[in-house]
């Protein structure tokens, strides 16, 4: 008996080709109970349409009015189904037997519909709507036994009266236990693997937004103030280095030279360790124009600067005692409670620049200088971020 859904104008159109062929079903939807097309639907004469233009008519196929296609959801009639609640499908889900029918002719909406109290919504914007995801949708899809599984519960209950007559009987319920164990193994990775793949997908939106962000600065940097600027790029930022729990610019300290000192942003990861941030508009000139000194390019002052000032502030905070403690308990204000901040060898994180245009001597020279600093874990410049998003995009794409 083959089932398919078709859509004729705003009717969801079940296409029914009963193995018997059509007359005992013809004669059935004469009568007021109207036919079960396995245990599933219920459909009555009213119900029966002809095939759209679009569709072949098959001999032996019959069709029915099972839904109404609305703006964005195929509302499936609940007396067709024999529900209390309405369900709906989001319109770009493609609808197959398997959605509604479980083994042994088990109605799966009938199921869900003795469980819930409201209307159930699956897909689409389905948050919005109080519903589930597809994905989830097609995980309880799989919870529903399998004709094997009802085989051996079915054994497994008789042997449990059967056993104390005829001991080989006992054998059963373990054949049972141990099927169903099996099955929760399976279950079990599937569920990890859909849950993995969710993930994957809430992270490829995450960094094409980030990229997409990104782009659309660059495209404006001149008319963003830099207070702004450094706002939005550390949010993309902390989207690549996620082991940073806390990223604030309110903190300001005492310098060797009794000036105070306000770094760019002050990092604490997730063991409480604090690093600083360094964020320099995409117009900084990095290296210079021309190679000069013995053939290379060198770092300008604006470089070299801002690279002495984060060595300044990680030499500050390492050495005097007051400034020190006076971050540390402005820290332990703004971290959540049981995260105590530590200053223990602090690391440096520079972004500034355009390196778009570097010629390849510019691209190992700059590779060199970035090697020198010690204290500095990362330099990179605004196309360097551009591109390890593109990456990562890239690879979870492929994983995807």
């Amino acid at each position: 008996m083959a089932i398919t859904f078709e859509v004729n104008n705003n009717e969801l159109v079940l296409a029914y080709a009963p193995s018997m062929g059509l007359d005992s079903i013809m004669n059935r939807l004469s009568t007021k109970e109207g036919v079960s097309i396995k245990h599933t639907f219920f459909v009555t004469k009213s119900l029966l349409r002809e095939p759209s233009e679009d569709e072949y008519d098959f001999e032996d196929t019959i069709r029915f009015c099972v839904g109404e296609i609305e703006k964005d959801y195929v509302r499936i009639d609940s007396e067709v189904i024999g529900t209390k609640h309405q369900f709906y499908f989001s319109n770009d889900i493609v609808l197959k037997p398997e959605m509604f029918i479980a083994y042994r002719n088990i109605s799966i909406l009938r199921k869900i519909d003795k469980l819930i109290d409201c209307d159930f919504y699956v897909g689409g914007k389905w948050d919005e709507k109080g519903g589930i995801s597809l994905e989830a949708f097609r995980m309880l899809l799989n919870t529903f036994p399998k004709t094997a599984e009802l085989d051996r519960y079915a054994d497994s209950r008789i042997s449990a009266i059967l056993k104390d007559f005829f001991p080989q009987c006992d054998q059963y319920e373990g054949i049972f236990e141990r099927f169903i164990e099996k099955k929760d193994l399976s279950n079990s990775k599937e569920n990890r693997t859909t849950f993995s793949i969710a993930n994957l997908k809430i992270e490829y939106e995450q960094f094409s937004a980030a990229l997409a962000e990104l782009e659309d600065l660059l495209s404006n940097a001149d008319g963003i103030p830099e207070s702004t600027w450094q706002e939005k790029i550390q949010n993309i930022l902390q989207l690549l280095y996620p082991k940073y729990i806390l990223c604030t610019r309110e903190i300001s300290f005492k310098g060797i030279d009794g000036y105070d000192k306000r770094p760019d942003f002050i990092l604490v990861d997730n063991n409480g360790f604090v690093d600083i941030l360094e964020i320099k508009k995409p117009g900084v000139q990095v290296l210079t124009k021309q190679a000069s000194y013995r053939n290379n390019y060198v770092p300008v002052r604006d470089f070299a600067g801002a690279i002495q000032q984060i060595e300044k502030y990680i030499f500050c905070l390492t050495s005097l005692e007051k400034s020190q403690k006076a971050v540390l308990e402005k820290l332990g204000e703004l971290l959540p409670t049981g995260i105590l901040p530590e200053i223990v060898n602090p690391q440096g994180i520079l972004l500034l620049g355009r390196s778009i245009n570097f010629n390849p001597q510019q691209k190992r020279d700059f590779e060199l200088i970035k090697r020198q600093y010690k204290n500095i874990a990362d330099i990179m410049t605004y196309d360097d971020l551009a591109q390890r998003l593109k990456n990562i995009i890239s690879s979870l794409k492929q994983r995807i």
